[in-house]
């Protein structure tokens, strides 16, 4: 009597993982949890080195009820196992239904998840929305948990999409790339011409917080709310007094909502007027980027922004203050790079290949992903 079903040809799907040419969607949800970003990218490698196309793009936006769903599970005080539980199953319903709807082509997918907490110091790193549920309705391969085994090897988990930058954008040792989405990250060449990648501080983050709680708005839309206040030196300070010891911790380093959320900023709420607020906050959120280059990439002279803060005018306004020449690429890049980035990791894993230096303080290059199957 028969009691096994065969259910995937391993080498069948090994020859696949070394054909020339895949197209993968890289699936992106951020840390401000606004939407969902997805691409559809083709890769091919030619010459021994990978190239690729962008095909399609789309930003599907979370209802506000959604997105606070999702806030919630950032924190203690709002969140618990079974609050955890249910949203993982929750998340990946959403996201399936939102990309079964899109009828793209791809062969598999790179999909980040939504990280809720990031926890570097202990090696722990936590994304929600359950692959197998995913792989089971889109029919395809899923490749996730992009963070973990780069902790495992004590290393922060981030900021991965880097090795995107490295690989495409980075030039010489005066330019980096700074990815302002709801916490900031850089990636750049060190004075000693290492690659070196590491979270600012805040990006979006408190911006947004503002915005939705006093003007009733998701964020400061092209930095207009924020240019209508004046900067508070005095809140300023203690913003910054709470930051020193992130700015005073050597790269590699990583941080999160864990930490810059509402309480970050509750005692600030009724000191000064909306405006002169959130005015101060965009000020400081622009300081700790300027601070954390001049502590580390003192070589650095040239930004390119991207993310959603390199539409915020009041932000850039700041940078350019500081001293830098910013770079706003085209949208493709700025509201896709991370889905892009996400997509080449996948296609990483599928060439069983890691970018040759890590800036996440790993121990060695590793093989970032696991894989979910449809079958």
């Amino acid at each position: 009597m028969k009691v096994l079903t065969k259910i995937w040809d391993w080498v069948d799907f090994s020859k696949y993982c070394v054909q020339e040419e895949h197209t993968v969607l890289g699936v992106m949800s951020g840390t401000s949890a606004d939407g969902l970003d997805v691409a559809n990218v083709k890769f091919k490698m030619i010459n021994g080195e990978i190239e690729y196309e962008v095909l399609n793009t789309l930003s599907i936006d979370y209802t506000r009820d959604f997105q606070q769903n999702i806030i919630k599970a950032y924190s203690n005080s709002t969140s618990n196992v079974e609050y955890l539980t249910r949203l993982n199953v929750e998340l990946a319903k959403y996201h399936a239904q939102m990309i079964s709807k899109l009828n793209w082509k791809y062969d598999i997918v790179a999909y980040h998840g939504q990280t809720v907490y990031h926890l570097p110091t202990f090696g722990a790193t936590f994304q929600i929305g359950e692959p197998d549920i995913l792989s089971v309705a889109l029919g395809k391969p899923v490749i996730y948990g992009f963070r973990t085994k780069d902790m495992a090897l004590n290393g922060q988990g981030a900021p991965i999409s880097a090795y995107f930058d490295a690989y495409f954008l980075l030039k010489n040792k005066e330019t980096a790339v700074l990815n302002i989405g709801g916490i900031s990250n850089i990636t750049a060449i060190d004075p000693d011409g290492e690659l070196i990648a590491f979270d600012t501080g805040p990006g979006n983050c408190l911006i947004d917080e503002i915005c939705q709680i006093y003007f009733g708005e998701r964020y400061d839309k092209d930095g207009g709310l924020s240019s209508k206040g004046v900067i508070e030196n005095e809140v300023l300070k203690i913003l910054f007094d709470k930051s020193k010891e992130y700015i005073k911790k050597k790269p590699p380093k990583t941080t999160g909502r864990e930490f810059f959320n509402l309480y970050f900023i509750q005692e600030l709420l009724n000191c000064t007027s909306r405006e002169n607020l959130l005015r101060t906050v965009v000020k400081y959120t622009a300081l700790l980027i300027h601070i954390n280059i001049s502590y580390y990439l003192p070589n650095v002279k040239k930004i390119i922004v991207v993310g959603g803060g390199a539409y915020n005018k009041t932000l850039l306004s700041d940078l350019v203050e500081f001293g830098y020449a910013v770079d706003v690429p085209s949208s493709l890049m700025i509201d896709f790079r991370e889905a892009i980035a996400m997509a080449f990791l996948g296609e990483l894993f599928l060439r069983g290949e890691a970018y040759s230096k890590v800036v996440t303080g790993s121990r060695r290059p590793s093989l970032l992903g696991k894989l979910s199957l449809p079958s």
